[in-house]
C-alpha cells in the first residue's frame, strides 16, 4: 500500500473512532489496520493517535495530520462524484470537424439542435474540406465522404473507427435553361459537345475529371475537362442553376433545386455511383457519453432526411 492509502486507513479510524470499527467499515482485519497506522508512524517519524482500552485521542501532530488528511479525502470524494456525474449528465467540450457544404447544410442545423437539449456541452465545429489528422488536430468526430476510406470501403488509417451516416447516389443535373439552349445529351459520348462544371475537394484543381459510371450492367468510365471548375460545391451548384453547364452531384443536396425546377437529373438511365458520409473517430479510445450522444443523434436525424429523400 501507498502513503495514499495508508492515509485514507487514517482517516478511517478517525472517523469510525476505533480501529475495529474502522476494520469493519473498509473490510479489512484489526490487525492489517493496526500494522498500516503504525507503518505510517514510522514513515512521518511521530506518533499520530494514542489507543486506551476504551477510546483514541489524537496527537497535536495527529491533529494536525487530519486537518490535511480530510481535506484530501473531501477532494478526492469530488473528483471521483464529478467524475460518475458526467457519466449522468454529459457535458464538456466536443471538436468536430465538416466539409464546407455538409458543415452548413446538414451538421451545423443539427448542432442547434441538440445543444438547445445539452446546456453544459460545449461543440467546436471547424468547417474544410482538407485532410486533417484526428489526433494532431484534437478532434473528437471528423465527418468526411472522401480522402479517409479507399474505393474498397476499407479505412486508408487503421487508427480510426468509421460510422456511415449516410450514402448518397450521384446524378447528373442541368438547368432546364442550358437544356433549351444546347439540347439535352442522350448518351455519355455526347457530353464531349456540351459544358461541364467541375468540382473537386483539393485545393489543386485538375484540368480533366474522369466520371465513372455503370450502364446495363458495365462499367466504364469518361474523361471530360470542365468549363467551370471549382473547390467548393455550392458554387458548382449555383452554377449548374445558373446555366452554365451540366454537373454531376449527390442526389441531396439536388433534391429542392428539382423540386423548385432550377434543375432537371439527365442521363439516369446510368448510374454514376455513390458517395458514403462517415464520421471517423479515434479507435484506441472509448468515446465519451457527450460524444456519442452527438454522434447518435447527427446519425439518427440523417437517416430520417435521407429516406424522405430517397423516398
Amino acid at each position: 500500500m501507498s502513503l495514499l492509502d495508508d492515509t485514507a486507513i487514517f482517516a478511517a479510524v478517525v472517523q469510525q473512532g476505533s480501529f475495529s470499527r474502522a476494520a469493519k467499515h473498509l473490510g479489512l482485519s484489526n490487525g492489517l489496520i493496526s500494522r498500516r497506522i503504525a507503518q505510517l508512524e514510522s514513515q512521518l517519524g511521530v506518533a499520530l493517535i494514542v489507543r486506551t482500552t476504551r477510546q483514541l485521542h489524537l496527537t497535536p501532530e495527529g491533529e494536525l495530520f487530519w486537518e490535511h488528511a480530510y481535506r484530501i479525502q473531501q477532494e478526492l470524494n469530488s473528483a471521483v462524484s464529478l467524475i460518475q456525474s458526467l457519466s449522468t449528465k454529459p457535458r464538456g467540450t466536443i471538436r468536430l470537424s465538416a466539409p464546407h457544404y455538409v458543415g452548413r447544410h446538414c451538421i451545423a442545423p443539427l448542432i442547434t439542435k441538440f445543444l438547445q437539449n445539452f446546456e453544459d456541452i460545449h461543440i467546436d465545429l471547424i468547417l474544410t474540406n482538407e485532410y486533417l489528422d484526428l489526433v494532431k488536430e484534437n478532434l473528437d468526430l471528423i465527418i468526411r465522404g472522401v480522402g479517409y476510406v479507399h474505393n474498397n470501403a476499407t479505412l486508408a488509417d487503421s487508427s480510426l473507427h468509421a460510422k456511415l451516416l449516410f450514402p448518397s447516389t450521384l446524378g447528373l443535373y442541368a438547368s432546364s435553361d442550358y437544356l433549351y439552349r444546347y439540347g439535352e445529351p442522350r448518351s455519355v459520348e455526347e457530353l464531349e459537345k456540351h459544358a461541364i462544371i467541375g468540382y473537386t475537394d483539393k485545393v489543386h484543381l485538375p484540368e480533366h475529371h474522369t466520371w465513372s459510371y455503370s450502364y446495363k450492367g458495365k462499367q466504364d468510365s469518361v474523361i471530360i475537362r470542365p468549363k467551370f471548375n471549382c473547390n467548393d460545391i455550392e458554387i458548382s451548384i449555383t452554377a449548374c442553376k445558373a446555366g452554365l453547364g451540366i454537373g454531376r452531384f449527390l442526389v441531396w443536396p439536388m433534391q429542392q433545386a428539382v423540386e423548385n425546377k432550377e434543375v432537371r437529373p439527365i442521363l439516369t438511365d446510368y448510374d454514376w455511383g455513390t458517395m458514403n458520409v462517415y464520421a471517423f473517430y479515434a479507435q484506441q479510445k472509448a468515446l465519451p457519453q457527450r460524444t456519442r450522444l452527438l454522434l447518435e443523434f447527427i446519425s439518427t436525424q440523417l437517416e430520417c432526411c435521407t429516406k424522405k429523400v430517397s423516398g
